[in-house]
C-alpha cells in the first residue's frame, strides 16, 4: 500500500521548482503524493496536475496577519483531518509555522520541515531576529526531522539551538540536468526572440524582483557597467513587488532599450543559456538553486557571499563573491568577466566539477531515506 505524504508550501519561485523536480522525480509508484499550496501556484497548475494526486489551494500569504493565518490553520487541519497522511512535508517558514500548529495536537502524523533558508538570517533588526529564533525553536518540538538546504543553513540552526543535532541533517539542493540540452539552439532562440545582436553581451538574473534578490543592486552595478560597454544589456528572468522600483530606475537613467524584464517564467532552462554572465545578488540566501542551474549552462558566476552561496561558489575559482549591496564590485567583478574570456572559461570549466553533487538524483535518495526510516519507526 503506498505511503501518503501531503506536501505544504506558501511560497513559489524556488520552493516551487524545488517541489516540481521533487515530485517529478519522486518514485510515484512507492507514493501518494498531495499538495495543499497557496493559491500563488495556481498560475502552475499546468505543471502539477500529473504529479499529484489532489491539489488544494488555499490563501495562506507570506506576512504575518493574524486573522489570515488563523484561517489557513483550520483549513490546513480540515484538509489533514480528512486524507490522514503518513507525513507531512512543509516547505519554507510560513508553510512551515502555519503547518506545525495545524498538527500541534496530532502527533500521529510525522512532519518534515525544510525551511529554505531560516529567515532569521535575513536583513532583519535584532528584535526580529530573536523572535522568529524562538518562534523556529518552538516549532521544531512539532517535527521529525529539519531539513537544512546547505551546511551554512545547518550550522546557523545549531548556533541558534534550533533543535538538537539529532534531529536535524542536510540535504543540499539539486536539479535534473537533463533537461539543460541543445544549449546552443536554445541560445540563439531566445536571443533572436528579444532581438539581441552578436554582439551583445547579456547579463542576467534569475529570480523574483523581491527585496530578498536585491534588483537593485543588480540594476545599478549594470548602469556602471554600460557606462563602459555600451554592447551590454541586462535580463530579469522574474517578477516581483520591487519590480516598479526598477522600472522607475530604468526609465530615469535612459536604460529602457537596455534592460529586458521578462516577467515570470517557468522554463528558466530556455533562457539562462542566452546569457553571457550570470549573477545573483541576494541579501540573504538558503542554498541558490539557481547558481547549480547557471552551472549546468556554462555560465561564469558572480554573486554575493551570503548564506548557502558561500557553500556553491569559491571565491576565484568557479565564480566571483561579493558583498550584499555593493554594487559598485559587482559592477567591477563583472567586467572583469566581460574582458577577459580566458577567465571566464576558466570559471566555467571549473564549475563541472560540482556538477554530479548536486544531480536531483541524490537529493531523492536521500529523501527517501528518511521516508523509510520516518515509516519504519511509525
Amino acid at each position: 500500500m503506498k505511503k501518503k505524504i501531503v506536501y505544504i508550501a506558501q511560497s513559489d519561485g524556488g520552493v516551487a521548482e524545488y517541489l516540481y523536480m521533487f515530485l517529478k522525480n519522486l518514485k510515484r509508484n512507492e507514493y501518494e503524493n498531495i499538495l495543499v499550496v497557496s493559491e500563488n501556484y495556481k498560475k502552475q497548475i499546468d505543471r502539477f496536475k500529473n504529479l499529484a494526486k489532489k491539489i488544494y489551494f488555499i490563501p495562506m500569504i507570506r506576512e504575518i496577519n493574524l486573522k489570515s493565518d488563523f484561517k489557513a490553520v483550520k483549513q490546513i487541519r480540515k484538509i489533514l483531518s480528512y486524507e490522514k497522511p503518513n507525513i507531512v512535508y512543509l516547505h519554507s517558514s510560513k508553510a512551515g509555522a502555519l503547518g506545525r500548529i495545524a498538527l500541534w495536537f496530532n502527533r500521529k502524523v510525522k512532519v518534515l520541515y525544510n525551511p529554505h533558508g531560516w529567515y532569521f538570517n535575513a536583513k532583519l533588526s535584532n528584535k526580529k531576529k530573536k523572535i522568529f529564533i524562538l518562534i523556529e525553536k518552538i516549532l521544531a518540538i512539532r517535527s521529525n526531522m529539519i531539513i537544512n538546504i546547505s551546511k551554512n543553513e545547518y550550522d546557523s540552526a545549531i548556533k541558534y539551538r534550533i533543535a538538537k543535532a539529532n534531529k536535524m541533517c542536510i540535504i543540499e539542493n539539486g536539479i535534473d540536468f537533463e533537461k539543460f540540452n541543445n544549449l546552443e539552439e536554445i541560445r540563439q532562440q531566445t536571443r533572436k526572440k528579444y532581438e539581441l545582436k552578436s554582439k551583445d553581451i547579456l547579463i542576467g538574473v534569475v529570480g523574483r524582483i523581491s527585496e530578498q534578490k536585491d534588483p537593485m543592486t543588480a540594476i545599478k552595478a549594470f548602469k556602471l557597467i554600460h557606462n563602459e560597454n555600451r554592447n551590454t544589456k541586462l535580463m530579469y528572468i522574474g517578477d516581483g513587488d520591487l519590480k516598479n522600483d526598477v522600472i522607475e530606475y530604468i526609465n530615469s537613467n535612459n536604460l529602457e532599450e537596455n534592460v529586458i524584464i521578462t516577467g515570470w517564467v517557468n522554463n528558466v532552462e530556455k533562457y539562462i543559456p542566452a546569457l553571457d554572465i550570470a549573477i545573483l545578488p541576494s541579501k540573504w540566501e538558503g542554498f541558490g538553486l539557481v547558481l547549480i542551474e547557471y552551472m549546468a549552462c556554462n555560465k561564469p558566476i558572480v554573486a554575493t557571499k551570503v548564506g548557502g552561496i558561500a557553500d556553491i561558489i569559491e571565491d576565484k575559482q568557479n565564480g566571483y563573491l561579493v558583498d550584499i549591496e555593493d554594487y559598485q564590485m559587482l559592477s567591477k567583478k563583472i567586467l572583469e568577466l566581460i574582458n577577459n574570456k580566458e577567465l571566464c572559461n576558466k570559471i566555467v570549466e571549473h564549475n563541472q566539477k560540482y556538477r554530479k553533487k548536486y544531480d536531483i538524483k541524490f537529493l531523492i535518495e536521500k529523501h527517501e531515506e528518511i521516508f523509510r526510516k520516518v515509516f519504519n519507526n511509525e
